[in-house]
């Protein structure tokens, strides 16, 4: 058996198994933690017994969100680390429960059979049953309904995911349809007073394609670009106007050809960064195969070239590296481990030509040096000291400001937002660990409340006094093989067809386009024309993870977006609905 073969046994065994148990205990916690501290008793403010209802509501949740997010072979082994203390019976409760009345039955029973000291839920649950004339059955028909009418977990992931690909699907294939083509002749009748300047970087997305489905990820569906055009005059395009290109769209291990000739064909571009989840390093020759063709592709270019080098990104976090359950009922990681391991293990052999750069999601290890001594950082540490490698941080920067720990909401404090480590057999090779946060698009969307760091304060910052110094809405221009170009952070607004009318126009567009110009500044009278035709801005503020998510929100919609740009305009715009 090879090394690499061996190490995958060992990852996919008892190790597993704990990495698997320990998360989920920890997300069942946090959940019960947020709910029975008050989370629940909010939901409940119309009920005038909130207070009283609020605790056993929250294992009402509990029940639930077990069925909604914990397999049931597992679900025995989640809750024994829960099994002892005063709540042990609620767990036996959860585990013995199908729906909320078997749950809320027993829970009655167990307090009425109750005969050792007095208890704070035992004496809300008597108050509950005195209003009810002593009568069980009213009593759990009445918290029935309530759940009921909460609309929690009434959809699988599997169901929410597809209605939220189809919003998406929508999206897409309104793009450049008949409103964003008004608002473009908007846009260009605009005098042409703006320079047009060389970009800090650009974008390129030669296909949205990914076969994972990691619950962060704001994509779903993704669209389909056929017959495309040989890449090549895209790239001339692109050439002439940045030294820095990012080719994305999801994970490009099966489209790094383009990524190759685009090496050898863009001259002036001095920095290649590429995004890939790292799935395709299923063993150490493949990393190393792949590695060395990159190098190859940047070593062919002409000695008169400006010398360049490729920026690695890798997806790597909790999210990517999750351990989850397979349609059988094994586990497994979602990307392994082991791959990111070989690829960390090959990096520094290219250290000349190539920066590797893990990208990490922040999470609440992200606000001590726990961040590299548990999670997935820890799991990498001890793959590669199976392998013989030391790993040595060698630096880490905070962010520049103060961030809520989503595990203890009261607290603020700054976390680690970049690092550089090395493998002690290659001392003068650093790799790169960058974090940022993930807002709430697609299936991020349906994420629990306390799993990432937010954004919150950032959010109330932009919208009270405008955004920090060195804040923006990235509006940097990707330009994706079909012919759109697209902004960076708002892949839903497209400034046209860069084939059929030229980089010429799509440039003056986006020069003088009023519409970027106030997202990029977090204009916040894009929010009182928002409001002026919709009526549930609040609703979207209050469930926005930051002011990026915010922006983004209110502009998806192509009628929405014309109307921002009349109101821009000075020109009137009719406050039809939405």
């Amino acid at each position: 058996m090879s090394a690499v073969s061996q190490s995958l046994d060992i990852q996919n065994t008892d190790e597993i198994r704990q990495v698997f148990l320990s998360s989920m205990r920890q997300r069942f916690k946090l959940e019960i933690n947020r709910m029975s501290s008050g989370d629940m008793q909010t939901l409940l403010k119309q009920h005038t017994n909130a207070e009283q209802l609020s605790f056993l509501m929250s294992y009402v949740y509990a029940l639930h969100w077990l069925q909604h997010n914990v397999h049931l072979d597992y679900r025995t082994e989640v809750l024994a680390a829960f099994g002892r203390g005063p709540q042990a019976f609620l767990m036996q409760l959860l585990l013995q429960s199908s729906t909320t009345e078997d749950f809320v039955q027993a829970y009655i029973q167990y307090w009425l059979n109750y005969s050792g000291e007095p208890q704070r839920q035992q004496q809300q649950l008597f108050q509950l049953l005195a209003e009810h004339q002593q009568d069980p059955d009213s009593l759990c028909d009445e918290i029935a309904n309530i759940w009921q009418s909460l609309g929690l977990f009434t959809q699988t992931y599997s169901i929410a995911y597809r209605d939220l690909a189809q919003e998406e699907r929508d999206r897409y294939r309104n793009m450049l349809g008949t409103i964003d083509r008004e608002r473009l002749q908007l846009v260009d009748s605009i005098a042409d007073t703006e320079p047009l300047k060389p970009f800090a970087k650009l974008g390129v997305i030669p296909y949205m394609s990914c076969p994972q489905t990691c619950r962060h990820c704001m994509f779903i569906w993704r669209p389909l670009m056929k017959d495309t055009r040989e890449p090549s005059e895209l790239y001339d395009m692109v050439d002439s106007l940045t030294e820095n290109l990012l080719f994305t769209g999801g994970d490009l291990s099966n489209h790094l050809d383009f990524f190759y000739q685009a090496i050898s064909h863009m001259r002036h571009v001095r920095t290649f960064a590429i995004l890939l989840n790292g799935d395709f390093a299923d063993s150490r020759d493949i990393a190393n195969n792949t590695l060395a063709a990159m190098v190859q592709a940047i070593r062919r270019r002409p000695p008169h070239w400006p010398k360049a080098k490729i920026i690695l990104q890798i997806s790597f976090d909790e999210f990517h590296q999750e351990v989850v359950v397979d349609k059988k009922g094994q586990l497994k990681e979602r990307i392994p481990v082991c791959k990111i391991a070989n690829i960390v293990e090959t990096a520094p052999r290219y250290a000349d030509d190539i920066q590797l750069c893990l990208l990490h999601k922040q999470h609440t290890l992200n606000f001590s040096m726990d961040l590299f001594r548990k999670g997935v950082f820890a799991r990498l540490a001890s793959e590669l000291g199976r392998r013989g490698h030391q790993i040595q941080i060698l630096s880490s920067t905070p962010s520049p400001r103060l961030k809520q720990n989503p595990q203890t909401p009261d607290e603020k404090g700054q976390l680690i937002k970049d690092a550089s480590f090395i493998l002690s057999r290659y001392p003068n090779s650093p790799i790169m660990l960058t974090s940022s946060t993930i807002d709430a698009y697609g299936r991020a969307s349906m994420m629990d409340e306390r799993e990432t760091v937010k954004e919150k304060e950032l959010l109330q910052q932009v919208l009270s006094s405008g955004p920090p110094e060195g804040e923006y809405f990235d509006t940097d221009l990707m330009f994706w093989f079909n012919g759109w170009v697209t902004l960076f952070s708002a892949v839903h607004m497209c400034l046209g067809d860069v084939y059929e009318e030229g980089l010429e126009t799509i440039r003056k567009r986006h020069a003088k386009d009023p519409l970027s110009k106030a997202l990029y500044q977090f204009d916040t009278r894009l929010l009182d024309y928002y409001r002026e035709v919709k009526n549930d801005l609040d609703e979207i503020i209050a469930s926005s993870t930051g002011p990026h998510h915010l922006f983004h929100v209110i502009t998806e919609d192509a009628a929405m977006r014309l109307y921002m740009t009349k109101r821009l305009m000075g020109i009137k715009a009719v406050k039809s609905p939405l």
